[in-house]
């Protein structure tokens, strides 16, 4: 299959990295001409749970859309707040069966990239893996876990080549749920560990930051009910505690982007949580809290 993944960040780097491996024509697209210059030059490093090189010449790197020309496939993989600016180059390089899968964080992708590019060729995903990036091209590949595509069409075969390429996807006919489900998570354990430097397993070593992100999850819970959404699991502080264990080590997203001076996410995540919830006369005061501090660290504001 021919692939196109917009992002080299540490989840972009992953994703072409596994998906070359197993044999797919990949290209990956970066706006950054320095990080273009350092892949072609030494390819994508993979270690932690998977150790793999990919040289160069095994994948197409490139800050150009123009020199790519009608993928099967496009893999948006770059943070919340840079999708719009994905629309453009995905427009010069699309063919008319070409398909845009969208495996961010956060709420608002789908709805831009549908917009803009019309609903029909738009399928939104949810995705457990996770990676940290060393330097461009060099990462870590520190969780695995389900990657969920929403059902239909071309789906099937999209998760077969995942599959294929050990990337472990499931079709799911509920995607809004899958994707608020993890909003849940993300929403109550990026900013508690970005605003205390610590890992994830560190919270719930300390009880105030545990509490804390259990209130801001069940606040999540409670705005999805409202809008008639059903999250995919029953206990909040269990699933996050099931989490905060299961990536005990990593330093996560939101923590990385403070730590290196980079805008973070929070505006898809706590940030849309609390514009919803105002609407909707929900209270939601972890979470505007959560915001507000976040905020103040946010580099590029």
């Amino acid at each position: 299959m021919k692939i196109t993944i917009i992002g080299a960040g540490a989840m972009g780097t992953l994703f072409a990295g596994l998906l070359s491996k197993g044999g797919n024509d990949v290209y990956l697209l970066t706006r950054n001409k320095k990080t273009e210059k350092i892949l072609k030059k030494n390819g994508i490093k993979i270690s932690g749970i998977t150790k793999t090189i990919i040289p160069s010449s095994k994948l197409k790197i490139t800050t150009n859309p123009a020199e790519i020309c009608c993928p099967d496939l496009v893999i948006i993989l770059v943070k919340s707040y840079d999708t719009i600016s994905t629309v453009p180059s995905i427009k010069k390089m699309a063919g008319k069966n070409t398909v845009v899968l969208t495996l961010q964080n956060g709420l608002g992708n789908y709805e831009i990239l549908s917009e803009f590019l019309g609903k029909k060729r738009i399928i939104g995903g949810t995705t457990s893996e996770s990676s940290t990036l060393v330097k461009s091209g060099d990462i870590v590949h520190t969780g695995k876990g389900e990657t969920i595509i929403e059902e239909g069409g071309f789906s099937g075969q999209i998760a077969d080549i995942f599959n294929r390429c050990g990337i472990k996807t499931v079709l799911s006919d509920k995607i809004e749920s899958v994707i608020w489900s993890k909003l849940v998570l993300n929403c109550a354990i990026n900013p508690v560990a970005a605003i205390s430097g610590v890992r994830n397993g560190e919270i719930i070593k300390y009880k105030n930051l545990f509490e804390v992100a259990v209130e801001a999850g069940k606040e999540v819970v409670t705005v999805a009910k409202k809008m008639k959404i059903k999250i995919l699991f029953p206990g909040v502080a269990q699933i996050i505690k099931n989490i905060c264990l299961a990536t005990s080590k990593n330093t996560n997203s939101m923590l990385a982007d403070i730590l290196s001076k980079r805008k973070t996410e929070i505006d898809s995540l706590n940030g849309a949580v609390v514009k919803i919830a105002e609407k909707l006369k929900v209270p939601v005061p972890v979470n505007k809290s959560l915001y507000r501090i976040v905020k103040k660290y946010d580099f590029r504001n």
